[in-house]
C-alpha cells in the first residue's frame, strides 16, 4: 500500500491542495494520502525545511513526500525527486530538502537524486504557475504506482542546499542560537539541541533569554504545576529542540518572538 504525504504553502481556501489528491488518485488509486501541512508560510522554504524534516521520517519506509513550496515555479529551476534513506521526496530544487539531507549526512543514510526531465510522467499540459498539480503530484503518484525512481529522470548529484538556521555559537558558560519556528500556540522552537548545552548545569542552573525576557531554569513539560498561567518556561520540544512557551497559555502575551530572533542559554551566576 503506497503512502504519500503532501506539504505545501497553498492554504485550503482555494482548493489547490485538494486537486493534488485528485491527480494522484487518477494515477495511483490505491495510494493513501496524508496532508502533512498546507499551512507553510507563503514561499517560506526555511519553514518548510523544519516542518518536513521534523515529521516526514515518522511515516513508514517507502513513503513518498511531495513538497510544493515553490517561489520559482515556471522558471528554469529544476524539479527533482530523491531517495533519502528509506523515503522518497518530490520537490522543486530550491533548497527545500536541505534539512532532510543534513539529517541523512548525520545518520549515514544513502541518497539518490534525479532531475525530473521526463514529461511522460507529468500531466499533458504543464502550466507555468501550478507545477504542484501538473508535475510534482503526478510524479509522486507514478512512484506510488511502482515506477522506479531511476525511470523518472536523469540522475544528478548536486541538489541545491541552503543555509537554514544559524550555527549555534558557544562561549564559556553561554550558548547562543536562534528561533527557527513559531507554532500555532505561539511557542518559539529554537535551534539549540540538548547536546549543545549538556555542559551547563541543567535544568536549574541555567537562564534562557529571548526577546529581553529571562527564564530561570528549565522544566520537563507544559503545565508545570509550579508555574502560573502565561509564565514563560523553557523545555525540550518533541522535535528535540529548545522551546520557549507561555505556560498554560498562548504565546504573544508576554513576548512576541519571530524566526531569526536570538536565544541565549547561559550559566546562572
Amino acid at each position: 500500500m503506497p503512502y504519500i504525504t503532501l506539504s505545501t504553502d497553498f492554504g485550503t481556501r482555494q482548493g489547490s491542495q485538494a486537486v493534488l489528491h485528485g491527480v494522484i488518485y487518477q494515477i495511483a488509486p490505491e495510494a493513501v494520502i496524508t496532508d502533512l501541512t498546507h499551512e507553510i508560510a507563503a514561499q517560506d522554504i526555511r519553514e518548510a525545511n523544519f516542518v518536513v524534516d521534523s515529521n516526514a521520517f515518522f511515516f513508514p519506509p517507502g513513503t513518498i513526500h511531495v513538497i510544493v513550496v515553490d517561489p520559482g515555479v515556471g522558471t528554469d529551476r529544476r524539479a527533482i525527486a530523491a531517495r533519502i534513506g528509506e523515503h522518497y521526496f518530490v520537490a522543486p530544487d530550491n533548497g527545500v530538502l536541505s534539512a532532510c539531507l543534513a539529517r541523512a549526512a548525520r545518520e549515514g543514510w544513502p541518497t539518490e537524486f534525479v532531475d525530473l526531465d521526463k514529461p511522460q510522467y507529468w500531466l499533458p499540459n504543464l502550466t507555468n504557475t501550478f507545477h504542484g498539480r501538473d508535475l510534482f503530484a503526478p510524479v509522486g503518484a507514478h512512484l506510488a504506482s511502482g515506477v522506479p525512481l531511476s525511470a523518472m529522470g536523469t540522475p544528478c548529484d548536486d541538489p541545491l542546499t541552503i543555509p537554514l538556521w544559524g550555527a549555534v555559537r558557544r562561549e564559556d558558560g553561554r550558548v547562543e542560537g536562534e528561533v527557527i519556528y513559531i507554532d500555532d500556540f505561539g511557542n518559539a522552537i529554537c535551534s539549540i539541541l540538548p547536546d549543545e548545552i549538556a555542559h551547563l548545569p541543567l535544568p536549574d542552573g541555567v537562564e534562557v533569554e529571548l526577546c529581553g525576557a529571562a527564564i530561570e531554569g528549565m522544566v520537563k513539560t507544559f503545565g508545570d504545576s509550579e508555574y502560573g498561567t502565561d509564565t514563560l518556561i523553557a523545555l525540550w520540544d518533541s522535535s528535540g529542540y529548545l522551546l520557549v512557551s507561555e505556560n498554560n497559555g498562548t504565546g504573544g502575551k508576554v513576548i512576541k518572538p519571530r524566526p531569526g530572533d536570538p536565544v541565549v542559554v547561559r550559566r546562572l551566576n
